[in-house]
């Protein structure tokens, strides 16, 4: 189950990784046009890897989140007494199997 709370966090860590590679320039702390400090080196990095893992982690969540409501959809449309008749009648395992569409 995919929780709403751990999305928000998720989306909050991509925030946060956005901010620090933005941050030497919007602060200003990094001179255009000039080699790159130690700082803003360190910032765009963590932030970069920050980013990368919020959004990796944010759409793996919401892939998992959206398979789970396919296997609802597709328990929902099961006839209630499917796997009882299979079981009583000795249908072989390949003949049990779900059809692809």
């Amino acid at each position: 189950m995919v929780n709403k709370v751990a999305m928000a966090g998720l989306a909050v860590i991509f925030a946060a990784g956005a901010w620090l590679i933005s941050a030497p320039f919007v602060l200003r702390y990094q001179p255009a046009g000039t080699a790159w400090t130690g700082a803003a080196r360190l910032d765009v990095g963590v932030g970069a890897a920050l980013a990368a893992a919020g959004f990796c982690g944010f759409f793996t969540s919401l892939a998992s989140w959206v398979a789970e409501l396919y296997v609802q959809a597709r328990a929902a449309q099961e006839p209630v007494g499917a796997h009882a008749q299979d079981g009583a009648q000795g249908a072989s395992p390949a003949a049990a199997a779900p059809r692809r569409s």
